[in-house]
């Protein structure tokens, strides 16, 4: 908060001493307390290892048993009391992770004692508790491992924080000094949404998992039980591979051949659903993208003049491209591949606990696939620094080869071979160089996720082996073993790019927020509920419509105050001719723009045939306005498909009336494609007369009964500009004008001439009349005359 006026507000130099030592709930706070309890629970772990140790234990010094307590319930009391210690100490994504770990391993060990428990002899029940001893004499182990990669992460994390708190208070100091009005407007929020929520994911993702159209509920439903059905033979496969190996065994061949065969049907079963699943969802998939981005492009249409003026172009188009792009990215690798996947793997665990009745071998799977999910994910951020230079570095030295062979001739005039050569030369072995780095630290990626795998296999199949069948007939058979052992390779194997998973679900992920942001702009400029469309009669179309603006006042957003239009009242009699001038920035393209309802007005009214131009629908508004603009810009498309775009339901033979009108024609018919020819990007292959023309075209082909010449000739030469002023006599005919003008002389002869000057209206008469009153028009019109007689008399001596 800022100080208040006349306060002296205490600097506090943001170091990192100050920073540690912030109180409240900040992040870095939380993230402190965090890491001091890891650090204390780590201890105690170690403390009670050790003392699990007999010959660290005091039962070596002093030649006496303890009570059996010792072993047996204080591995199971710590675990309580570290959960309880965390969820007090920071309520944090990592407290909520150890919370459920505790949870889960109390219950699984329960769960496996009273699998074991029932029916056992009492010698039975007493083997068991020893191996249950043994299980919880591992946990600590196991927590600890997890314990010291979530305190290094929440060590950096708070570090970097520590960093950016201090950053923030010098800004917050910065800040400080500058006015309140000013604070307020720097803190204000956003109107573009903050953030995106899976709510607003799923709206936006829709599509894809409940398309339009019954047959591509179909195809999606059946995409879900292709999926599902995978799934299933998946985890049924390795059942199969179980029963061949104890069918071997028992020398039943037969059986063997049998469940082989069923083990090979299930996994090539599961290769042609997958496939399956892809071909008939991919009709779902394009629907889907079509609809998101017709969606999306329709809201961008939606969107005021305002916005779009605000925005730029390229990051609009980029965030509505790559959001569409990420929506299937997400789905394909998040809802497709990675839940299902963590799903099987839930399966996996449960399998272990229940068929096999072997619950620490869910809990050491489970910490197993956390610790490889982190391992993974932290050194694929890692490696990202290295290909980040590796990309920067192969830019460099092909951007210093072409610009060198573009600048052959400069090279030569000043004998620089060798220099641009050891250039070069260099750029590229920084380019190898990094490549190296790259190609090792994939190799530590892969031998990281290997150990890990291979851990886990070694600790899950170390603890099945003493439950192998026994002399009494209990425990696992040999075909569970090896079941165990393909379930294990088929929880890994899925996750061997999760690597690039993550950061592909991460960038697709900020995108898909973008979208979701772009989605939730409310356009300024909206109808109103059941609004009519403006009405026209006959009349209207035959000598134009009566435009009337009453005491309007308009300012422009977040510009300063008096930017718009001022209590500007004027009418425009049906089947006339109205010029509007004035200096830059007198308002006279506002009048335009509120015409069309590009912006509303804040105060008054704009009445068409005395109709509320905010009261009717926009596209009724805008069909009944033709506007031909100073700056034309035209579509990179045919001269064709840029003049009928003023009615695009028009026939050829009215698009040819049209043309010949706007005399535009004679000059089409000289082109090689003729009609077919390209303008070019806005019109970039014509001239500023033939694009003029091609305006005036386009506009009587809309047959507006109300059209709007915004200072349509200023930049043209004066033969062109009167050749131009001959097609807009004939666009004037039976219409309403109004003309936005620069040169006055092209306005003289105007039924009235409205002078604006700073938003307001200053005069308004006829050409005679104003230069009567020797106002602001009077002056306007001989400084041109004066001007215009310069530029005759400079043009007159350079002949």
């Amino acid at each position: 908060m800022s100080a208040t006026k006349g306060e002296q507000r205490p600097l506090l130099t943001p170091t990192k001493k100050n920073v540690w030592r912030q109180g409240g709930s900040t992040p870095t706070t939380k993230l402190g307390w965090l890491a001091n309890t890891l650090l204390v629970i780590v201890g105690v772990d170690v403390v009670v290892m050790l003392s699990q140790i007999p010959q660290l234990s005091l039962v070596w010094f002093i030649e006496t048993e303890l009570p059996a307590w010792h072993y047996e319930q204080l591995p199971i009391l710590l675990t309580i009391a570290k959960a309880i210690v965390l969820v007090i100490a920071v309520f944090s994504p990592y407290a909520v992770l150890l919370g459920l770990l505790v949870i889960m391993t109390i219950l699984v060990v329960l769960a496996n004692d009273a699998f074991t428990l029932d029916g056992m002899t009492q010698q039975e029940v007493e083997a068991q508790g020893v191996q249950t001893a043994n299980l919880f004499n591992i946990l600590p182990l196991m927590f600890s491992v997890l314990e010291g990669v979530l305190l290094i992460q929440a060590y950096w994390k708070q570090k970097r924080r520590a960093a950016e708190l201090a950053n923030s208070l010098l800004t917050q100091d910065l800040e400080a000094s500058q006015s309140t009005s000013a604070a307020e407007a720097a803190t204000s929020p956003s109107s573009e949404g903050n953030g995106i929520s899976l709510v607003k994911m799923l709206m936006v993702l829709r599509p894809y998992f409940w398309p339009h159209g019954l047959n591509n509920r179909i195809r999606a439903m059946s995409t879900y039980c292709f999926l599902a059905t995978s799934k299933v033979l998946n985890l049924y496969a390795p059942m199969f591979m179980a029963s061949s190996t104890n069918a071997l065994i028992a020398k039943d061949y037969t059986g063997a051949l049998r469940a082989v065969t069923l083990y090979a049907a299930s996994i090539l079963a599961c290769r042609v659903l997958d496939e399956l699943k892809s071909v008939v969802y991919l009709k779902v998939k394009q629907t889907a993208y079509v609809e998101i981005a017709t969606m999306t492009y329709e809201h961008l249409h939606s969107l005021s003049l305002d916005w779009h003026l605000k925005k730029k172009l390229g990051d609009v188009l980029r965030s509505m491209d790559r959001g569409v792009e990420s929506a299937n990215s997400v789905v394909s690798y998040m809802f497709l591949y990675l839940l299902p996947t963590i799903l099987e793997a839930v399966v996996v665990m449960i399998i272990f606990a229940t068929h096999f009745q072997l619950a620490s071998l869910s809990f050491v799977a489970f910490l197993a696939l956390v610790l490889y999910a982190y391992v993974t994910i932290m050194l694929t951020l890692w490696r990202k620094k290295f290909r980040q230079e590796s990309t920067k570095h192969d830019n460099e030295y092909h951007d210093k080869a072409t610009d060198a062979l573009i600048n052959f001739e400069t090279i030569k005039y000043f004998t620089n071979e060798r220099h641009e050569i050891n250039s070069y030369s260099s750029s590229i072995q920084k380019y190898q160089s990094n490549s190296v780095a790259v190609q090792a630290s994939l190799s530590v990626l892969n031998v990281s996720q290997s150990t890990v795998i291979q851990a886990t296999s070694l600790a899950c199949l170390a603890l099945a082996i003493p439950h192998v069948i026994r002399e009494d007939g209990r425990g696992v058979d040999i075909g569970g073993f090896i079941a165990i052992s393909v379930y294990l390779n088929n929880l890994f194997s899925p996750l061997y790019f999760l690597g690039s998973l993550y950061n592909m679900m991460i960038n697709a992920i900020v995108d898909m927020q973008k979208l979701s942001e772009l989605l939730n702009v409310d356009p300024d400029i909206v109808d109103r509920p059941n609004a009519p469309k403006l009405s026209l009669d006959y009349e209207a179309h035959r000598n134009g419509i009566t435009v009337e603006f009453q005491n309007v006042s308009f300012d422009y957003p977040d510009q300063v105050e008096g930017s718009g239009l001022k209590n500007v009242n004027f009418v425009i009699p049906a089947g006339t001719t109205t010029a509007i001038v004035g200096e830059t920035g007198a308002g006279k393209t506002t009048v335009s723009r509120l015409l069309f309802r590009f912006y509303d007005t804040t105060k008054g009214h704009i009445l068409i045939n005395n109709q509320d131009v905010a009261a009717v629908t926009q596209q009724s508004l805008r069909k009944a306005i033709g506007i031909v603009p100073q700056d034309t810009v035209l579509f990179n498309q045919s001269v064709l498909y840029n003049i009928q775009y003023g009615n695009m339901e028009s026939s050829f033979d009215q698009v040819v009336e049209a043309a010949k009108k706007a005399k535009i024609y004679d000059f089409i018919m000289q082109l090689p494609l003729k009609w077919d020819t390209m303008v070019g990007e806005r019109g970039l292959k014509l001239s500023g007369g033939e694009k003029q023309r091609v305006a005036i075209a386009r506009t009587l082909l809309k047959n507006p009964p109300f059209v709007i010449l915004d200072e349509a000739t200023s930049a043209l030469d004066t033969v062109t500009e009167s050749e131009i002023q001959q097609a807009l006599t004939r666009l004037q005919t039976n219409r309403t004008m109004l003309v936005i003008a620069h040169r006055l002389s092209t306005i003289r002869h105007a039924s009235q001439i409205i002078v604006l000057g700073k938003g307001s209206v200053l005069e308004s008469g006829t050409h005679d009349n104003l230069m009567k009153a020797n106002g602001k028009y009077a002056s306007m019109w001989k400084a041109q005359l004066e001007s215009q007689k310069e530029m005759d008399d400079r043009a007159d001596k350079e002949d």
